[in-house]
């Protein structure tokens, strides 16, 4: 009864911002072709996923920092305006009108969560089919296709396990929370990568590669665990944090 009422508000949220999904499935299919593009050049060529200028930096941070972010309809109002974001504070609006309508909180995060999965599905969709269609029949030539599955669905499930900060932050703090925590957690990430380089010379991703060559399915078991463990931690961190906010 709580996941369908939650669906019912996520949906009822969703199809009224059709354009801003629409801009971020565009958005998504071409995150999907330069992913795509980069990754050939490197798995395809002579740099076999080293440090390259260019290339295999940028998908590590395409990877880490844009992918779980698509579950954001970043080209909403909410997004596009700094100045609204920080002013009209959007998410609180919405909050004070579910809790005053006394929307049960288990609801309410679970409606948030709901319509971030759906934004991230659905954006997810095109960026994996154009990765795919673009990536598949040159990288097939060099991984197997178990391989090449458990690949993109590591990446995938590590999209679900992380995205779920983003509804987190939009109804667990305000405004300046959100761009404080998205530029600090980009500074870290691009930190985290350069580190990562310097102590094993290669890139995140064809470290991830290596490791799901070893054994596929077990990577595949691990990814989708991973994505409901994330999921279903933050829609609880969401929880306590809505029971221990206080509304103006």
């Amino acid at each position: 009864m709580e996941l369908r009422a939650a669906c019912r508000i996520a949906w009822n949220e969703l199809k009224h911002r059709y354009i801003a999904l629409l801009a971020n499935v565009l958005f998504s299919a071409l995150i999907g072709f330069v992913l795509a593009h980069d990754m050939v050049r490197v798995l395809g060529g002579d740099e076999r996923g080293s440090m390259q200028p260019g290339v295999s930096f940028p998908v590590d941070l395409w990877l880490i920092a844009v992918v779980p972010a698509l579950g954001v309809l970043a080209f909403s109002r909410e997004y596009i305006s700094f100045g609204y974001l920080m002013s009209e504070e959007p998410f609180l609006k919405r909050l004070r009108f579910y809790r005053m309508w006394a929307i049960p909180l288990k609801v309410v995060a679970w409606s948030r969560m709901l319509y971030m999965l759906m934004c991230l599905g659905i954006s997810l969709l095109a960026c994996v089919s154009v990765f795919v269609a673009f990536s598949g029949p040159a990288l097939l030539g060099l991984l197997s296709v178990e391989e090449y599955a458990a690949f993109v669905l590591v990446w995938v499930g590590y999209a679900f396990a992380v995205s779920g900060i983003n509804p987190y932050l939009e109804f667990g703090t305000n405004g300046k929370a959100i761009l404080i925590g998205s530029f600090a957690a980009l500074f870290l990430i691009i930190a985290g990568v350069v580190m990562f380089y310097l102590y094993f010379g290669k890139s995140v991703y064809f470290w991830v590669l290596e490791l799901v060559r070893g054994n596929p399915p077990a990577a595949m078991i691990l990814s989708v665990l991973m994505a409901v463990l994330g999921v279903a931690g933050f829609q609880r961190a969401l929880i306590y944090r809505l029971a221990r906010k206080d509304l103006p």
